[in-house]
């Protein structure tokens, strides 16, 4: 009996290992496919693994977007060069902005090099065309009341709109006059032009509109680019007068009854000034600002 109890109970605990055995080995797997789930690419939301193709050839979106910002940074960086650019302007000259129309990007970048040597200030043509597209009187930018406009913000004293590089028309918004439809046939149409400016400008002395800002300040579209420095003074005229001759030619302009003084505050950026009034009347969009000469 007691060998008969042996065997059976060594049957039965061969049996129950056997079960043991196998239950252990089903969970495994069952473990191991759960872990497989768990871990996968579909559940975590990501692209198969390509292990047949090196890591470092694997495209990466970050990597993508880091590589369109390198190659974006040297626009922005001549962009924002571009816009702070002064030039060193000799003390008392005063250069004048012009705001140019019409005239291919290379003939105005030609003439924003040369311009300081004639005594100007191209504005950047993304100023002109934004205050193009805010002034309603610049429909037609060849009128004076566009050019008036333009004379307070972006500051422009001459407005050249240039038709298919074969004639330009010339309004200068501190005089009233203005030259239309004057013929271009150099092969230099930048200095051409230039050349025009200078002759156009010789009928007034420098002078611009201050503007009335919506935090209640007075301020200049001019800067360090233009040559003003804080403390400059200027004159306040009211508006003067255009002289013509019996022809209608332009000839010479009187400015208007001194009636104040304002002084340059501060500086922000290259191209605009802050105002305060000194004496006198203070300012505003009509009245001509003219450089102080001791």
């Amino acid at each position: 009996m007691s060998r008969a109890f042996t065997a059976t109970s060594k049957s039965a605990m061969l049996a129950l290992m056997a079960a043991v055995t196998v239950t252990s080995c089903v969970s495994s797997e069952q473990a191991a496919e759960q872990i497989a789930t768990v871990d996968s690419d579909a559940l975590l939301n990501r692209e198969a693994s390509n292990w047949e193709r090196p890591f470092w050839e694997t495209d990466s979106p970050r990597r993508e977007q880091d590589e369109e910002e390198s190659r974006s940074e040297p626009l922005e960086s001549a962009i924002r060069e571009a816009r702070n650019r002064t030039y060193e302007v000799p003390a008392g000259i005063l250069l004048e902005n012009i705001a140019v129309i019409g005239a291919p990007s290379s003939v105005v970048r030609n003439m924003g090099r040369a311009a300081p040597d004639y005594g100007f200030r191209i504005i950047p043509p993304a100023d002109t065309s934004e205050a193009l597209n805010r002034i309603e009187a610049c429909g037609d930018t060849t009128s004076l009341a566009c050019a008036e406009a333009m004379a307070a913000y972006p500051g422009a004293r001459l407005v050249i709109t240039v038709s298919n590089n074969e004639q330009a028309t010339i309004v200068d918004a501190a005089s009233g006059a203005s030259w239309g439809n004057i013929p271009l046939d150099g092969p230099d149409l930048a200095g051409e032009i230039l050349d025009m400016a200078v002759a156009r400008t010789e009928i007034a002395p420098w002078a611009m509109k201050p503007f009335l800002a919506d935090d209640g300040r007075l301020y200049l579209s001019a800067g360090r680019a233009n040559g003003v420095e804080p403390g400059m003074e200027f004159a306040v005229h009211e508006p003067g007068t255009l002289v013509r001759s019996p022809n209608g030619q332009p000839v010479t302009w009187r400015k208007g009854e001194r009636i104040g003084t304002v002084r340059i505050g501060e500086l922000y950026g290259s191209d605009l000034a802050s105002l305060a009034p000194v004496q006198g009347q203070r300012p505003t969009p009509e009245h001509d600002l003219i450089l102080i000469e001791e």
